[in-house]
């Protein structure tokens, strides 16, 4: 939801490369925010067997709270480490999933 409320209009095949889900996980997915009203699918204009996936008002009205959500998690996580320190375990997390990006395709 975080992704689609900073770009809208990503291909619901993209994100499942993104997020490293199959195409009917991301399917289902992106069913499931439709059904509950946070998003909704356009059929690609450039590719008819592509759909395009793009946040309701409903779905916008949930970024403050997911911010919120978000900001706690991360303080939480990172509480008494130093900025050097957060820095330096957000760069090994992102070498590891760089590492195993190429695994499940």
């Amino acid at each position: 939801m975080m992704s689609l409320l900073k770009k809208e209009g990503v291909r619901q095949e993209d994100l499942a490369r993104k997020y490293k889900m199959d195409k009917a996980t991301a399917a289902r997915a992106t069913k499931k925010l439709e059904s509950t009203g946070y998003a909704y699918r356009q059929q690609d204009p450039g590719d008819k067997r592509a759909y395009r996936v793009f946040v309701t008002k409903k779905g916008r009205s949930l970024e403050e709270k997911m911010m919120k959500i978000a900001l706690k998690w991360d303080t939480t996580v990172f509480s008494g480490f130093s900025k050097e320190e957060k820095q330096l375990q957000t760069a090994f997390l992102e070498r590891m999933e760089q590492n195993v990006s190429g695994i499940y395709e």
